[in-house]
């Protein structure tokens, strides 16, 4: 593995627990993250099973579910880097997923806003692909979708236990921000406000 001045990030919360405010937080402190890329090469690296995803030549890190299944793959691939997971109150996390799979697969929004990792033809694939490996379904279910949320929690605390400088478990939704992922990455906290997208108040879904 080729020498890098910082650590790789991976943001490896589900879906709709503030993966792109992290991304866009990441950003402003210096690492340009891809967020649910869905170009050729990572789709092709997802079908393969290899987590060597090529967008990691230009970024310095992944975010979202196109991440979630391969963490621990990362993890031997990338020694010293920072994971980040993202959590979200149990009701208001459904209420959001169940909003956002109403969406026909392969629909962008959302997932397009400061996406720079651009999204290719093979979106609408790597999306059912990344919904199989992940949930087990492509079309919501509460109670499937609430397993793998406590599942993929558990299974994270446990294989990162006793490492507490490689992980960090964020809320962003409940107002956890700079002030923790700052230190976290090494870093002084920054004088602006934490970035919040996809804020339902806001968006109006």
């Amino acid at each position: 593995m080729p020498p890098t001045t910082k650590p790789k990030v991976f943001g490896i919360g589900l879906s709709r627990t503030g993966t792109l405010s992290l991304t866009t937080a990441l950003r402003t402190l210096g690492f340009d993250t891809a967020h649910y890329p869905s170009d050729a090469s990572t789709y092709a690296t997802l079908l393969a099973g290899t987590a060597r995803f090529g967008v990691l030549d230009r970024y310095d890190g992944i975010t979202d579910i196109t991440v979630v299944p391969y963490y621990q793959e990362l993890d031997l691939l990338w020694p010293g880097a920072k994971f980040v997971l993202t959590v979200r109150e149990e009701e208001s996390w459904l209420r959001s997923c169940r909003r956002h799979w109403e969406r026909p697969i392969g629909n962008k929004t959302g997932n397009e806003i400061g996406n720079k990792a651009a999204l290719g033809e093979h979106y609408p694939d790597l999306q059912r692909f990344l919904r199989s490996a992940v949930y087990g379904c492509h079309a919501f279910h509460r109670e499937r979708f609430l397993r793998v949320a406590r599942r993929h929690t558990a299974e994270v605390l446990r294989h990162f236990a006793g490492r507490d400088g490689d992980l960090l478990v964020l809320d962003i939704t409940d107002g956890q921000g700079y002030e923790r992922l700052a230190p976290f990455l090494g870093l002084p906290v920054p004088d602006e406000p934490f970035p919040h997208h996809n804020n339902r108040r806001e968006h109006g879904w």
